[in-house]
């Protein structure tokens, strides 16, 4: 665990943005040295977190899930949890990595493996793995390819391997395939700052505004919610990943109004911007 903290770590400052923590795009690292507790946080691809200090808490439809330190969750998308980061008592942090991964590495999987699995939804759902070895060693592989895309590819489809071997039902997970949310959610996230109509939007998806609206309407959402949820989640990914001011991070989202963007994602996420950047900043 300590390699794959070191590993991580490196990834995360070996990089010449100023604004950024982590240069690489394959996966994630989360660190804070306060409990912070948030509120629907959104899931748009499904992901493999793994924690490396301290603990995780997952609330879900099925009750509370418990990640310490050592343990690997996946997380089924497209989704929203709300989630509380506990720090370690000893070394006060919060640490975890996240590796995503898309709906047709499920199904490749199974192709690769000839695996036969029976989908079912009501498996599409937060779960939880124990402590491992090998794929503590695996993901430690994966650390160290990041330029290397079909070495990743390798390594993530054997870290999903040996996941299905402790909870097979991860493969149902392919079950969310491109609906209408995710194919306008592709459009939008190209430019976040652009004042997007369902007008456009629709004339790139060849259908009219009026079927647009019905697909979303069945699919539980509107054009305006996504564009909504779409700016907050980035906020709160720059917010992470990023040094940006609290005002940069709000024009980067399509906000002309920080007070605006403040108000929006404390509604949504029960916590200020600034507060979520504060519970990330090192102590001691």
């Amino acid at each position: 665990m300590s390699k794959i903290l070191e590993l991580v770590e490196s990834l995360a400052t070996t990089t010449d943005d100023p604004n950024g923590k982590a240069p690489v795009q394959h996966l994630g690292f989360i660190s804070c040295g306060d409990q912070v507790h948030i509120r629907h946080v959104p899931f748009y691809e499904p992901c493999i977190i793994m924690v490396l200090s301290g603990r995780k808490v997952i609330f879900d439809e099925q009750g509370t899930i418990s990640c310490e330190a050592g343990s690997v969750i996946t997380v089924p998308a497209p989704a929203s949890y709300d989630l509380r980061n506990e720090p370690d008592k000893a070394r006060k942090r919060y640490k975890a990595l996240v590796i995503p991964f898309k709906h047709e590495d499920i199904e490749h999987l199974r192709d690769m493996h000839g695996i036969a699995h029976i989908e079912r939804s009501d498996q599409v759902r937060v779960l939880k793995y124990e402590p491992d070895e090998s794929l503590s060693e695996t993901v430690r592989h994966y650390l160290e390819s990041p330029n290397d895309a079909q070495l990743l590819k390798h390594r993530l489809t054997e870290i999903l391997l040996i996941l299905m071997k402790q909870d097979s039902r991860v493969m149902s997970y392919s079950i969310a395939r491109e609906n209408w949310s995710q194919r306008v959610r592709s459009i939008l996230s190209s430019d976040l700052i652009y004042e997007w109509t369902i007008g456009e939007v629709s004339n790139r998806l060849a259908t009219s505004e009026t079927t647009l609206r019905r697909k979303l309407r069945e699919e539980g959402t509107s054009f305006r919610e996504i564009i909504y949820e779409l700016r907050l989640a980035s906020g709160l990914f720059q917010l992470l990943q990023t040094t940006m001011p609290v005002y940069q991070v709000a024009f980067e989202c399509g906000y002309q109004s920080v007070s605006r963007f403040t108000s929006n994602f404390r509604k949504r996420f029960g916590l200020s911007p600034t507060e979520f950047r504060n519970s990330l900043d090192e102590k001691g």
